[in-house]
């Protein structure tokens, strides 16, 4: 069966001699992973997912599982919105899922705030570092144009193996030809220095960069790297090569460190400053006393390994080279119908060449250098003797570091971090000779192959701390106990209890009214008050004409109270109207809902961020940290679209907020997610039986999450609907790290690689080491 092999190793390997072995690439497992998970709403969800090859997650009886279950809303709402989630399976480690996690609209996380972190990255962390590294880069170059053939000779080399590093930023040209011209970065630092220290602020380095990159013609763009994009984003790993490499074509002088170093004791190095010995030795700490220390760190490795070459060449004596073409193309002609037992069979085949060529070269390395060192007369001894002085030793009196860190060029003590001390030795070797058929099948690779570059697009990620959840939770509860309803509701509300009271008022008052005047009236037709009637008594006509002004004032009254009831009658009428109107208005604008954009990506501010001694905060760009977005199966001609995106909305688009699901791959920290592991448990809190409370969780939260919280939710009553699942804690590790920036927390270096860098030269005298010896075992058995 026809194995791809990844490029990326490819070129990386054959700098590094980091010979991973295929099985570990492409480690298998026997068992199953959740590899991809999608999410689907409506009445076509279940079809859907299922065209797409998706798995459905289900309840024990085998049915679909609606995570949104009763969620909708009353009258004015939506409505309820079937949403169902479907996931894909893989036995490959490094294509599982490691953990899936939820952020809804309002819960705690900032897009200006990565952004400006991020700004300040650039500034803070990349911007000097590179403005450090030109240094090397200038050698680099003035090197391709020395008269000095063994410079020349070296930094040709360093342009070929460099320019098997491509930058798709600058239509795949090599990095070996696009340093060789001015990059972006320097066109870009001069107008951001004329800058004042506020628009500095405000700008970042990173906009003037961008800004005179935009600037460019597309031919210009292809010519001019954009190296702090470049520095900043590219895969980790390869960066460490590149950086070893330029570091390796730096020093301009016709001689090497090494010849520099040994013409030159502590007491040269001050009276060259030619000042007081008191301030000679306090430039001399001040000027090289950091890149002695950063040596003095790979000290003991270095020791171990000088030590450690007699045992070395007893070894390497009996064994031999591995067949690594034969047990890869063996690999390579497996079939489809091969068993798993073959294929185990044949990548272990690999990895076990692999392993013992790394052997074998690890081995010849530590000899060639041990050989070298010896042979170079130093002080009473010799090189080997001073750098088989251990660590405490040299600690004690860290000034014998400073002629060596003073012998070095200004480009390879830009680089002397990237480097190992073995390669640095070695580079002082002037005779090592390069040859460019050590490159001629090597595949090129892009500097951005594996890496997810959407991290870094300025809108696209959001920041999230305990800080920014925290504050959204508090005015999210404050929002809870605020009324729906609008103030010019609540006014005609109140303008209509008026009326009704008026109406009530008059009404009653109408009713007095007419029962004084029916009074009234009887008493004014009485006999008694009557002059044609026998009953008329003498001495009444007052009392008759009094009675008849009070019949007509209450007559008039009581007209007055029945128009007035009639009045607040209709206002009370056209005002409940109104009020029934707005309210409905209310309503519908309170189940209506302007959703924001869902973040693609979402970071935890913790996992991407450190404090150094200082107290200072730095970034260490763990890409594995970083959540994507779950997608689903909106369409375009969606009302939402344009905010939500294919962005997957466990609300189904018809809740208080969204609810966006997220998921990463981060075999760091993680393990895999189990497929056949996913429990949903509907209506109760209650944990299933041999699960913890691992599941879908919230952000800040590593405990299963309620997906119908009535947080987010119209219906505060909806069922609850939580998703377990289980991690395979046996899973077998993958070494293929993620890619990732070479700035990163425990920065992966040269060392923790490969246990020890091979630049093509050491590998070059390596290998004529182990020549030699077998030669030497052949003849002696001849």
């Amino acid at each position: 069966m026809k194995r791809h092999r990844n490029s990326v190793l490819s070129v990386t390997l054959a700098f590094l001699m980091a010979l991973l072995c295929s099985a570990q690439v492409f480690a298998q497992s026997k068992n199953t992973y959740v590899s991809e998970v999608k999410v689907a709403a409506g009445g076509s969800a279940e079809s859907d997912l299922k065209n797409e090859g998706f798995t459905l997650l289900c309840d024990e009886s085998g049915d679909p599982v609606d995570l949104n279950v009763g969620a909708g809303g009353g009258k004015g709402s939506q409505g309820n919105k079937k949403v169902l989630m479907g996931y894909k399976t893989t036995t490959k480690v490094k294509d599982a899922i490691t953990d899936l996690a939820v952020m809804n609209m309002c819960g705690g996380y900032d897009v200006n705030e990565y952004d400006l972190l991020m700004r300040r990255y650039m500034g803070a962390q990349i911007s000097p570092f590179i403005d450090s590294f030109l240094v090397a880069i200038n050698e680099y170059r003035e090197n391709i144009a020395s008269e000095d053939d063994a410079n020349r000779q070296r930094a040709e080399y360093i342009r070929s193996a460099l320019n098997k590093f491509t930058d798709d930023d600058c239509g795949g040209a090599g990095l070996g030809d696009l340093l060789l011209n001015e990059t972006v970065y320097e066109m870009a630092k001069p107008k951001f220095d004329q800058l004042s220290e506020k628009e500095q602020e405000k700008q970042g380095i990173a906009a003037v960069n961008a800004e005179v990159r935009n600037a460019l013609s597309e031919a210009k763009k292809n010519q001019h790297c954009d190296i702090l994009t470049l520095f900043a984003q590219a895969d980790g790993q390869i960066m460490l090569v590149i950086y070893d490499l330029i570091t390796r074509a730096a020093d301009t002088s016709d001689d090497s460190w090494i010849d520099r170093f040994t013409a030159m004791t502590y007491d040269d190095l001050l009276d060259s400053f030619d000042m007081a010995p008191t301030d000679a030795k306090k430039k001399a700490a001040r000027a090289f006393d950091d890149d002695a220390n950063r040596i003095l760190q790979n000290w003991e490795t270095f020791r171990a390994l000088l030590i450690g070459a007699e045992e070395d060449a007893v070894k390497i004596d009996d064994m031999e080279l591995p067949d690594i073409e034969g047990a890869q193309e063996k690999l390579d002609a497996l079939t489809e119908n091969a068993s798993e037992q073959e294929i185990g069979d044949a990548y272990r085949a690999v990895d076990e060449a692999c392993a013992q060529q790394a052997e074998m070269l690890e081995m010849a390395g530590n000899i060639a250098a041990a050989d070298y060192l010896a042979s170079i007369a130093y002080g009473d001894g010799t090189l080997y003797d001073f750098f088989t002085q251990s660590s405490s030793e040299v600690k004690e009196n860290i000034t014998v570091l400073y002629p060596m860190v003073a012998a070095l060029s200004e480009g390879q003590r830009a680089g002397v971090e990237f480097i190992s001390l073995r390669e640095l030795v070695m580079i002082g070797n002037r005779e090592s000779k390069y040859s460019d058929e050590q490159l001629e099948d090597l595949k090129e690779a892009s500097v951005y192959e594996g890496v997810d570059r959407g991290i870094y697009r300025k809108g696209g990620v959001a920041l999230t701390s305990d800080v920014l959840r925290s504050r959204a939770l508090q005015i999210q509860k404050n929002r809870a106990d605020e009324s729906w309803l609008s103030t010019k509701t609540i006014v005609l509300y109140a303008v209509t209890g008026a009326c009704l009271l008026g109406f009530i008022g008059s009404l009653i008052g109408f009713g007095v009214r007419s029962k004084q005047l029916a009074k009234a009236t009887r008493i004014a037709n009485s006999p008694r008050f009557n002059p044609n009637s026998i009953a008329f008594e003498p001495g009444s006509q007052a009392l008759s004409s009094r009675n008849t002004v009070r019949v007509d004032n209450l007559s008039a009254s009581t007209a007055t109270a029945k128009w007035m009831a009639v009045g607040f009658s209709a206002a009370t009428f056209i005002m409940a109207g109104i009020s029934a109107y707005t309210t409905w208005q209310d309503l519908k604008d309170f189940y209506k809902v302007d959703y924001a954009v869902i973040p693609h990506y979402m970071v935890d501010e913790a996992s991407i961020t450190y404090y150094n001694e200082h107290g200072e905060k730095l970034v260490k760009e763990n890409h594995a940290a970083y959540y994507e977005a779950v997608t689903c199966n909106r369409k375009e001609s969606d009302k939402n679209y344009k905010a939500l995106s294919n962005c997957a909305d466990l609300n189904g688009d018809v809740g208080q907020q969204w609810l966006a699901l997220y998921y990463c791959k981060d075999y760091n920290e993680m393990q895999p997610i189990l497929a056949n592991s996913f429990k949903v448990v509907v209506g109760s809190s209650e944990i299933p039986a041999g699960y913890g409370n691992r599941g879908i969780h919230m952000f800040g939260s590593e405990s299963a999450f309620n997906l119908n919280s009535k947080l987010y939710d119209w219906n505060q009553s909806a069922k609850s609907v939580f998703v377990y699942f289980q991690v395979d804690t046996s899973a077998p590790s993958d070494d293929a790290s993620t890619a990732g920036s070479v700035f990163t927390g425990g920065m992966i270096t040269i060392s923790a690689i490969c246990g020890a860098a091979f630049g093509a030269m050491v590998t070059a005298l390596a290998m004529t080491a182990i020549n030699k010896r077998k030669s030497k075992k052949a003849a002696a058995a001849a």
